[in-house]
C-alpha cells in the first residue's frame, strides 16, 4: 500500500511511528472531520531536529500521553512550547495496575488469564468504562484542546482506541473508524513481517503469529470495545451521555467544532 496516498498521511517520520492526522473522515452526516486539528502516532522520543520542526508546526496545545509511568521513565516525549503535557495511563490490568507493554509487563499479563490469547480482547474491553485516560481527553477534546497529539509507545493499541473513541463522539460511522485503525498494520508492515533472529522470550519460536499479532492491530479488538460499550445502551449516542455525560446538544457542539 502507497501510504502517502491515505488520508492522514504526514510526511517525515518514519513509517513504524504511525503518525497521521485524522482530518478528512466522514461522518454520518456527510461533514469530514477537519484537517490539522486531531493527531495519533507513536511517542515523542528521540526526535531529529527536522522532526521536531514538524511537531511545533502542528501548533498543537495537547500531547496526550497513553503510556504507563514505567513506560514513560526516562523517555521523556518532546513537547512543543505552549502545548500542555499530560499523561495517564491509558490500560489497566485486574489488578487495577497500569499496563506495562515492557517484556517483563507482557509476562505478567499473560499469567493473570488462563487463555492468554484473550489478554488484548480483554485489555480493550476494560478501555470502554471508567477509563481515566480516556475521560481526561475527552474532557479537553470537548473543551477544544486541540489540534492534539495522542500516542502510547508503539502507538497502535491505547492510541488507537483513543483516536477510535474521538471519531465516534464525531460520529463517524464505525466501519470508517475501524479502516482507520487498521491503517496501523500497513504502518508497521516491516516490524510485523521481519521479527527479530533473537525473538523475545514471549515469542514461542515455532508460533511467529504470536510476534504479529503483538506488533499489528486487530479489528476484532476493536469491534470488542465497541461492542463493550454499546452492550448496556440502547445506542452509541446514550453510551456518550452514560460515560462522558455528553447528551445531543453537547455531541452537536463537538460535532460543529471539529467537523465541516
Amino acid at each position: 500500500m502507497d501510504l502517502t496516498a491515505t488520508p492522514g498521511y504526514v510526511a517525515g517520520f518514519p513509517l513504524e511511528m504511525g503518525v497521521r492526522e485524522l482530518g478528512g473522515l466522514r461522518a454520518a452526516d456527510g461533514r469530514v472531520v477537519r484537517h490539522g486539528l486531531l493527531y495519533r502516532g507513536a511517542v515523542l522520543t528521540n526526535l531529529t531536529p527536522k522532526q521536531r520542526v514538524l511537531i511545533d508546526g502542528m501548533g498543537l496545545r495537547l500531547v496526550f500521553d497513553l503510556r504507563s509511568e514505567a513506560e514513560a521513565q526516562g523517555n521523556a516525549d518532546y513537547v512543543p512550547e505552549g502545548a500542555e503535557y499530560v499523561r495517564i495511563a491509558g490500560m489497566y490490568d485486574a489488578s487495577g495496575e497500569e499496563v506495562d507493554f515492557s517484556p517483563a509487563g507482557i509476562v505478567r499479563l499473560n499469567e493473570q488469564l488462563d487463555d492468554p490469547s484473550q489478554l488484548m480482547p480483554t485489555l480493550y474491553a476494560g478501555m470502554a468504562h471508567n477509563n481515566p485516560a480516556l475521560h481526561a481527553l475527552v474532557e479537553r477534546f470537548v473543551a477544544g484542546k486541540a489540534p492534539l497529539y495522542m500516542h502510547c509507545t508503539a502507538g497502535k493499541d491505547r492510541t488507537g482506541v483513543c483516536a477510535a473513541m474521538l471519531l465516534s463522539l464525531l460520529g463517524v460511522p464505525d466501519k470508517t473508524i475501524v479502516g482507520e485503525f487498521l491503517l496501523t498494520n500497513e504502518y508497521r508492515a516491516s516490524i510485523i513481517n521481519n521479527p527479530p533472529a533473537k525473538l523475545p522470550s514471549w515469542v514461542p519460536a515455532s508460533d511467529l503469529s504470536v510476534w504479529r499479532e503483538a506488533n499489528g492491530v486487530s479489528a476484532a479488538n476493536l469491534k470488542t470495545l465497541f461492542a463493550t460499550a454499546d452492550g448496556s445502551c440502547f445506542s452509541r449516542e446514550e453510551y456518550f451521555a452514560m460515560e462522558f455525560g455528553l447528551d445531543a446538544s453537547a455531541l452537536e457542539t463537538l460535532r460543529n467544532r471539529y467537523l465541516t
